[in-house]
């Protein structure tokens, strides 16, 4: 059961950190280019809520599924940082 939290996490975690830094790339596009002050805040909020409730259910599925979590969230973090360097 351990090995399927584990990858279950792993999964959440990446998804999660797909969501939550294609955001920040979306909130800093909002702030340069002037865009709506709610649009931006309703994002960073969203941000908080999204990785928090994934990394506080992996803390409390144990140490494996915590740390599966987090793998996930930085490999999307580098998914998405090299997909913007080559858009950008």
């Amino acid at each position: 059961m351990t090995i399927f939290l584990a990858i279950l996490f792993l999964m959440l975690g990446t998804v999660a950190g797909t969501v939550h830094f294609a955001s920040i790339a979306k909130d800093a596009d909002l702030l340069v280019h002037g865009g709506s002050v709610l649009v931006a805040i309703g994002l960073r909020l969203a941000r908080l809520l999204l990785t928090a409730a994934v990394l506080t259910a992996g803390a409390l599925h144990g140490w494996p599924t915590l740390l599966a979590a987090t793998i996930g969230f930085l490999a999307a973090r580098q998914f998405v940082i090299r997909r913007r360097r080559v858009t950008a």
